[in-house]
């Protein structure tokens, strides 16, 4: 039935349809004669004139049309002998006679209503086609997803053949990944149009590797690894080869990205806020079997703010049991893989020499890195030779008291384990402190303000 259907549909149509025409030529009569009148009936009208010119035996008869009369029939002068009773005068010119017939009323009345008539008659097949269609869908519906399925298929094979893919290994029921020497095709493809090499990447994660902190300059390839595995995740959950020389993967529930920064300023969302309500939506519907990736948590606001944040929502999902790449700036980070048992620390490396300065090996080690290397990546991006000298004498200022600091005052470090688990050692508010708590700005008159820093400036000189 459908090798039926499928000559209706191939043999009915026009292939480039307007609004007034769809049906092709030959599909039907009808059709074929309603577009003709419709189009001004020039091949009937010719064939009337010559029954008429056969049936009166005047060769000289023509057929002709005005807005008065409508069509209607010419005959000169000289053959008005030959006119037979049929003909009726409607005018008489000095040249000849102007006439018509009941048949030619009749045609002419068919052309006026003739584009109406083609617009039913192509809403009539349009109608029986469609029944026949309705008729067959269940038969319709199975082709379309075989079809479906050998499009997908096809395009996995193409894709695995042009792109050296392997078939990974599923497992059931352990949740190690191994994926070896893996790639992201979108980043390698674009760097074999620049005649240079895509260096692949190894993620070993065992059973109870739940957490990797992945530390290390920008342009380093943190980013590319991070995605580039959760691509390859997703690739073999929907049946495709995975581009890696030998990949194990366990069954994932779901996968997260947190990645990238964005706002909705229409909305009053900043990139913060927004780069948080992605963080809150994984951090609550993750399970001990989903993958995650988080790229910079915590960059978009203040140091100590965003390092809090991190280290907060690392310890969250280290105890969840999801399996997460993070990669972070933060280093004060890399010392929770000392006391997070599945936590492990890896580092995108980089080498440094006096002649060449930075040279990004985009290849992950175990180990935490020991610094960003942000100034030398501004270097690489261009900045002002000004700019690059005075940031590099800042962040030697910087490094120096921070040293000078810890060893005068014994300062203990933010993140010490015992900071984060005894909130009784932070810093008490002073009287002033709270007194400033308890007042709102925005209800206050200027007069009260005055009392008030009058207030606190007794407060203080007696604490």
């Amino acid at each position: 039935m459908l090798s039926e259907l499928h000559h209706i549909l191939s043999k009915a149509f026009i292939q480039l349809p307007s609004e007034d025409e769809y049906i092709a030529d030959g599909f039907d009569e009808e059709v074929d004669r309603l577009k003709q009148l419709a189009k001004g009936g020039k091949e009937l009208l010719a064939k009337m004139c010559e029954q008429e010119k056969q049936k009166t035996g005047i060769q000289s008869l023509k057929i002709k049309y005005n807005g008065m009369f409508g069509y209607f029939f010419e005959i000169p002068a000289s053959q008005s002998s030959k006119i037979p009773d049929y003909f009726i005068r409607k005018q008489t010119l000095s040249t000849g006679e102007r006439y018509i017939t009941q048949e030619l009323k009749q045609f002419e009345e068919q052309i006026i209503s003739a584009q109406h008539l083609l617009e039913m008659r192509q809403q009539e097949i349009w109608e029986g086609i469609q029944s026949k269609i309705i008729h067959e869908i269940s038969s319709l519906q199975k082709l379309s997803s075989l079809i479906a399925k050998s499009d997908v298929l096809q395009s996995f094979a193409n894709a695995a053949k042009k792109n050296t893919l392997v078939r990974p290994k599923i497992s059931r029921h352990s949740r190690a990944i191994s994926i070896k020497a893996g790639r992201h095709l979108v980043v390698e493809d674009s760097l074999k149009k620049q005649k240079k090499r895509f260096i692949p990447n190894t993620l070993a994660m065992e059973e109870s590797e739940s957490f990797h902190i992945i530390t290390g300059p920008n342009m380093a390839g943190k980013s590319t690894f991070l995605r580039q595995n959760a691509i390859i995740i997703f690739l073999a959950h929907i049946g495709c080869m995975v581009p890696a020389d030998e990949a194990s993967i366990p069954i994932i529930d779901s996968l997260f990205t947190r990645i990238g920064s964005g706002d909705s300023l229409s909305t009053g969302e900043s990139t913060f806020l927004v780069e948080m309500q992605e963080a809150a939506r994984i951090l609550r519907t993750s399970t001990n079997r989903s993958f995650i990736i988080l790229d910079e948590i915590g960059r978009g606001t203040s140091t100590y703010d965003g390092l809090s944040i991190a280290w907060a929502i690392t310890e969250f999902l280290h105890e969840k049991g999801s399996k997460t790449l993070f990669a972070t700036h933060y280093h004060e980070l890399i010392s929770l893989a000392d006391r997070l048992p599945n936590a492990k620390n890896f580092s995108a490396q980089v080498l440094e020499n006096k002649e060449q300065g930075v040279i990004f090996l985009h290849q992950i080690f175990e180990g935490g890195a020991e610094k960003s290397f942000g100034i030398e990546v501004g270097k690489l991006a261009g900045l002002p030779h000004s700019v690059i000298k005075k940031a590099e004498s800042v962040l030697k200022t910087l490094e120096n008291n921070e040293t000078t600091s810890k060893k005068n005052k014994q300062q203990v470090s933010l993140f010490d384990e015992v900071m984060v688990s005894s909130p009784d050692i932070l810093p008490k508010k002073s009287p002033v402190d709270k007194a400033i708590e308890d007042i709102d700005p925005a209800h206050i008159t200027p007069m009260q303000a005055l009392e008030i820093l009058y207030r606190l400036k007794k407060i203080n000189n007696n604490s």
